[in-house]
């Protein structure tokens, strides 16, 4: 499969300003830097993510990406065309969604809005009416184009945004906190469309966010991003493997004895064993474990030659809440 984005050592500078007198030409100047020595291979027809707290560098990464803004070091590439070198036709190439609201005319209404969007890509005016009409039947809008922006939910907003950003039908998508500030049913209705409808209009989409759950649902691989470098990238599996130091095994059994428990929490490998009693005879273990493979087998033994009838055992891995977190507190470095 071929690349829709490479990076090679994309780095980006700001200089540093705290007022007027930073602007003067003799004061020595302070920089900061918001993308450093990033490294992607973003393959064509993917759902990607990069997921990073506020102030990562995903927005300037997008910027860069989209050549508005130019790198300090190293090289871009959107669809082979060089960020730098090729700027205008990067542009014609991508969209970008955005949860910024000011960015369109409140007094407008929903069509009008994004007939004014489509003027700045010199469509013609059947082109124009063809394309903005079946956005607005994708994103399911179509009935509530003619109400004037302001009265629009803010899912309805979001949804307006997702369309703006395909009017030049791009082959690659930039999708930047696309859930910011919705409500938990907004927010879930938005992933869905992104993940049903942006996903089958077989475009490349990069998904920007700090949403964990967000990520999970949408991205077929994410990028961890931290003052402005990849400190992990992957599937969710994989990061799962790279970073996941304990996992949780849930075991509902019968006829357990309890005076084996405490055999079982001498395991090396058993952080914790905690029994749940249930209404009938049956039991739930629960199990905080390490090194499942050598550790799950051993438990399942002490069981089985005690008379114990394991009705039902279910495995569950860490949250990618915990697996951001480690990878922030470790620096991308993994599990030893």
């Amino acid at each position: 499969m071929s690349s829709a984005i490479s990076t090679n050592n994309l780095t980006k500078h700001f200089a540093r300003t705290s007022g007027y007198r930073d602007l003067l030409p003799f004061r020595k100047k302070q920089w900061t830097t918001a993308v450093k020595n990033v490294n992607l291979d973003i393959r064509e027809g993917e759902f990607f993510g990069l997921l990073g707290p506020n102030g990562a560098g995903k927005t300037t990464l997008f910027k860069l990406l989209c050549s508005l803004v130019l790198p300090t070091s190293g090289t871009a590439k959107v669809l082979g065309h060089d960020v730098l070198k090729e700027e205008q036709t990067v542009k014609n190439s991508v969209g970008m969604v955005s949860s910024e609201e000011r960015s369109f005319y409140w007094r407008l209404t929903g069509r009008e809005n994004l007939e004014f969007f489509a003027s700045l890509y010199h469509l013609t005016r059947r082109q124009t009416e063809q394309r903005i009409g079946q956005l607005l039947k994708l994103v399911e809008l179509d009935k509530e184009a003619d109400i004037r922006f302001q009265n629009y939910s803010s899912g309805m907003r979001q949804k307006l945004a997702i369309a703006r950003g395909l009017l030049s039908e791009p082959k690659v998508l930039f999708i930047d906190e696309p859930t910011r500030s919705l409500d938990p049913v907004s927010a879930q209705a938005v992933r869905s469309f992104l993940k049903e409808k942006v996903s089958g209009e077989k475009m490349t989409a990069v998904l920007a966010t700090h949403n964990l759950s967000e990520a999970e649902q949408l991205c077929d691989r994410l990028a961890i991003l931290n003052h402005g470098q990849v400190i992990a990238l992957g599937t969710v599996k994989e990061l799962r493997a790279l970073f996941q130091t304990h996992e949780e095994c849930r075991l509902e059994l019968k006829h357990f004895p309890e005076a084996i428990l405490s055999r079982m929490e001498s395991i090396e490998g058993v952080l914790s064993c905690h029994l749940i009693r249930g209404s009938d005879e049956s039991v739930i273990l629960e199990i905080v474990m390490t090194n499942r493979s050598q550790v799950l087998p051993r438990l399942l033994q002490i069981l089985i030659n005690n008379g114990v009838d394991v009705l039902n055992c279910q495995l569950k891995g860490l949250p990618l809440e915990e697996i951001f977190s480690y990878a922030l507190k470790s620096g991308g470095k993994g599990k030893n």
